[in-house]
């Protein structure tokens, strides 16, 4: 006979005092523990080429991206993939703790659902002004405004921002 036991739910401070174990990623969504293996190399190299072409592009201005630090809000902790952020130090940053301009998610097949669903709504939730989500096997990228409720799909040519207008990547830059 097998038994189900009920998930209880994990506090943020017992979820950073947990002993995690290396080559994963570790997130606390709704108090529920969620691990995903380390990106492979096909998503590093999109996180890459999308770092650099948004790094390319915000010169100059006060904002910045930067890839893979915990976003801790509302006692959830979130590993976007990447995120723009503005008006900050980072210098001596460990965590980021206010909702970014954007993130952005790479979605591979352990992460989809999450992606799509969880997180979609989470940031929403928690004023994430603009939330892309991209698809390396669709070579697609969708663009999610939660502050003027507009969605786009960008499959061909340049993506672009909603929050931010000077943002316009030629989606072959990142998936070619």
């Amino acid at each position: 006979m097998t038994l189900l036991k009920e998930l209880q739910p994990v506090t943020l401070a017992e979820f950073e005092a947990m002993e995690k174990q290396e080559g994963l990623t570790y997130e606390l969504i709704d108090g529920i523990v969620m691990m995903s293996p380390r990106p492979a190399a096909k998503h590093q190299w999109i996180s890459g080429r999308l770092v650099a072409e948004l790094w390319n592009i915000l010169k100059g201005t006060s904002c910045i991206p930067i890839q893979e630090i915990d976003l801790i809000l509302d006692g959830q902790d979130f590993v976007p993939d990447l995120m723009v952020i503005c008006n900050e130090d980072i210098s001596e940053l460990k965590n980021y703790e206010k909702p970014p301009l954007i993130a952005i998610e790479i979605i591979s097949p352990s992460s989809s659902s999450r992606d799509h669903i969880t997180k979609r709504r989470k940031y929403e939730q928690l004023g994430i002004q603009e939330y892309w989500i991209v698809s390396p096997e669709e070579k697609c990228i969708t663009i999610f405004s939660f502050s003027t409720n507009d969605e786009k799909m960008y499959c061909e040519g340049q993506v672009k921002s909603f929050v931010m207008p000077e943002i316009a990547i030629d989606l072959k830059d990142i998936f070619n």
